[in-house]
């Protein structure tokens, strides 16, 4: 892949990753006000990995195909990787390199965010082109 398409790709990926922070955020707040923290928390997760999915499969990755069962399959999948992988990168951040919470969060986010768009790009949305037929 051209050099210029790739920052572009990971210049896409970053503003997702910022829209969908700050949905998040902005329902948690909403949903917040009348239904408490973690009813909030539970309710807005849907709908920002719903919009994490989209924006990423037809704006960063340029997927203009249907979405295919074997691609939310492996999205979900991704999720739960994800989530282990910064959470496990959070706790050795903090536990065994004494590191403050708030820059291990940051930092346990960032190599979350590194892995999900390598396996975005090399598995989920990648084009027929380059991946055998489903």
């Amino acid at each position: 892949m051209l050099k210029s398409e790739m920052i572009r790709k990971l210049l896409r990926f970053g503003v997702v990753g910022g829209g969908v922070t700050a949905t998040f955020m902005g329902l948690n707040w909403w949903f917040g006000r009348s239904l408490g923290a973690t009813t909030a928390y539970l309710l807005a997760y849907p709908p920002a990995v719903a919009l994490h999915f989209f924006l990423n499969k037809f704006w960063t990755f340029g997927d203009r195909g249907g979405v295919k069962p074997r691609q939310l399959s492996e999205y979900l999948v991704l999720l739960v990787v994800a989530f282990l992988l910064q959470t496990a990168a959070f706790l050795l951040l903090t536990r065994v390199a004494t590191m403050a919470p708030w820059l291990a969060s940051g930092l346990a986010t960032v190599l979350q965010m590194g892995f999900s768009f390598i396996f975005m790009q090399r598995r989920i949305f990648v084009s027929r082109v380059q991946r055998p037929a489903d």
